[in-house]
């Protein structure tokens, strides 16, 4: 009976798990069949969309197994849905802009039952581009996403989702990685619009000042330059020229902005409790 106890389990450390990707996204047409090819090798693909106008409904139904239709429920709500909706426990959390690598995708693969038994979550590294070019000082940018659904924790985030693992010893890291708007048609205004940094960073900041978080004077002046030599300098930027110069730009400018908007926000929450002290 030992004997076959364990030629079982040496069955189990060999077997291969099945896994799931989805997409969630909107509005992706230049970018997503490139997504869905790059996940070919998943045991199912599901795409969830949250209400596009223009072809991502037919690229998604020629490659996707399942293609599904839901308002949007916030970053985490959307990929949680999304999760929820896959047949294995096992799913790769893929965005409609990305690319899984060959070496990912061989390393995925070749993950047993009996390695995957102790891990809740999988970073990943991701490889950003703006404009078509990669960025130098965004990376290695761990991402966690690949995951148990069923053992994984989804903390809510204001604007980027994260998972993670039950304990921290259950969280594992691979050698592959993503390829983020490697395709995208992007131009200048979706990454360096003023407007638009605004509006993402307002919501991070709302969120900041519910977990406790304030704005002092010093985070007004020092942050921006810290954000601006992490990137030129430290994460080695200058070495992309007037490119790398232009990211850490960004960098300090987003950091900047933060901060502003979290100023903002607990001011107007200080004018509220001024306002509502009753007369003396």
């Amino acid at each position: 009976m030992s004997d076959w106890l364990r030629g079982l389990a040496r069955l189990k450390l060999m077997r291969m798990v099945k896994v799931s990707v989805v997409i969630c996204c909107a509005n992706v047409a230049d970018t997503l069949a490139q997504a869905c090819i790059s996940a070919r090798w998943a045991d199912e693909l599901v795409v969830v969309d949250s209400g596009s106008t223009d072809e991502t409904a037919a690229i998604a139904k020629e490659h996707a197994d399942r293609y599904l239709v839901e308002p949007w429920r916030g970053y985490t709500g959307q990929k949680r849905f999304g999760a929820q909706q896959c047949r294995h426990d096992w799913v790769f959390v893929l965005d409609g802009d990305e690319e899984v690598s060959p070496r990912l995708a061989e390393q995925i693969q070749g993950l047993s039952e009996g390695r995957l038994d102790d891990y809740d979550v999988f970073m990943v590294r991701r490889r950003n581009y703006v404009m078509g070019r990669p960025v130098r000082a965004w990376w290695p940018d761990w991402q966690s996403r690949l995951i148990h659904r069923g053992r994984c924790v989804w903390p809510e985030e204001a604007l980027h989702e994260a998972r993670l693992p039950s304990e921290p010893g259950r969280l594992g890291r691979l050698d592959g990685w993503i390829e983020h708007k490697r395709h995208s048609e992007a131009g200048f205004e979706d990454y360096f619009s003023g407007s638009r940094l605004d509006r993402r960073l307002v919501m991070v900041a709302k969120q900041m000042h519910a977990k406790g978080k304030r704005c002092r004077w010093w985070d007004l002046l020092i942050r921006p330059w810290v954000a601006f030599w992490k990137f030129y300098l430290f994460k080695r930027g200058f070495l992309d020229g007037s490119f790398g110069l232009l990211i850490a730009q960004k960098a300090a400018v987003s950091a900047q902005l933060k901060y502003a908007a979290l100023w903002a926000e607990q001011s107007r929450g200080a004018q509220g409790q001024d306002e509502s002290r009753p007369e003396a």
